[in-house]
């Protein structure tokens, strides 16, 4: 069992796979996980990092999810409250005239014709009724977790203490299996403040305009993840924290 957490003071995640005793039982992966603002020097300047939102993400070898056991599942409500009201509105008017010409000795003119207007509208409108809850740890689709606050502030706090994330199943005469979890951050979903220490730096920061303090993030965001995922390439997010077991197989 191996957990590396780049950046221990504002990320932290921590993994246990519990084997039970009986064979054919299910793994439990009890997981910890923290988030919390922080400060860290990046160069020569202090900088404060908050996240706004984090995925964890589960690969599974010679293993799968129980079904019904991933934590945080957003089941829909299978009944679902409906309001429908219509509203129709008609109108119609009719309209009779002559219109054709008849001659003769008597030298008599008639006219015959005939036209009918009519028109009706109808609309209708629906109301759907349904409660919504927001669920700070959020299961998705390809064994993955999304971590957010509802109005968007910043992660501050724990989130997982305890809890079974997913249990599992050993694959049929899989004779390796391991468990893999990582934490990744967007850069969209990062922001970096720089934290004014001397004249120097306030000099510094002050001339910056916007695009260029933009351009600066970017930057820092780049270095920070060249610094905790060596010898990839920087895809617009930062992994902060990964872990790694091994499960003993079928003999």
């Amino acid at each position: 069992m191996d957990t590396t957490n780049s950046i221990p003071e504002i990320c932290e995640l921590e993994i246990r796979i519990n084997q039970p005793e009986d064979r054919d039982g299910e793994l439990r992966c009890i997981a910890e996980f923290r988030l919390f603002r922080g400060d860290i020097p990046i160069g020569d300047e202090e900088c404060q990092i908050s996240i706004s939102k984090a995925v964890i993400s589960v690969e599974l070898e010679g293993l799968s999810p129980a079904p019904g056991t991933r934590y945080g599942e957003p089941r829909k409500s299978n009944a679902v409250s409906i309001t429908k009201s219509i509203r129709k509105q008609t109108s119609s008017g009719s309209r009779f005239e002559a219109g054709g010409c008849l001659s003769g000795d008597f030298s008599a003119n008639v006219t015959v014709g005939g036209t009918i207007h009519g028109s009706s509208e109808a609309d209708t409108a629906i109301e759907v009724s349904d409660n919504f809850v927001h669920l700070r740890v959020r299961a998705l689709p390809n064994l993955r977790w999304e971590v957010s606050e509802p109005d968007g502030v910043p992660l501050d706090g724990t989130y997982l203490e305890g809890d079974d994330l997913v249990r599992m199943q050993k694959s049929d005469r899989a004779n390796r299996a391991s468990f893999r979890a990582w934490v990744t951050v967007k850069q969209r979903d990062l922001d970096i403040k720089q934290i004014i220490s001397d004249a120097s730096s306030r000099t510094f920061f002050g001339r910056l305009s916007t695009n260029q303090r933009r351009l600066l993030d970017i930057f820092i965001a780049k270095s920070l993840s060249t610094a905790l995922n060596w010898g990839k390439n920087y895809r617009g997010e930062i992994k902060l924290s990964e872990h790694f077991s091994e499960v003993a197989g079928e003999e």
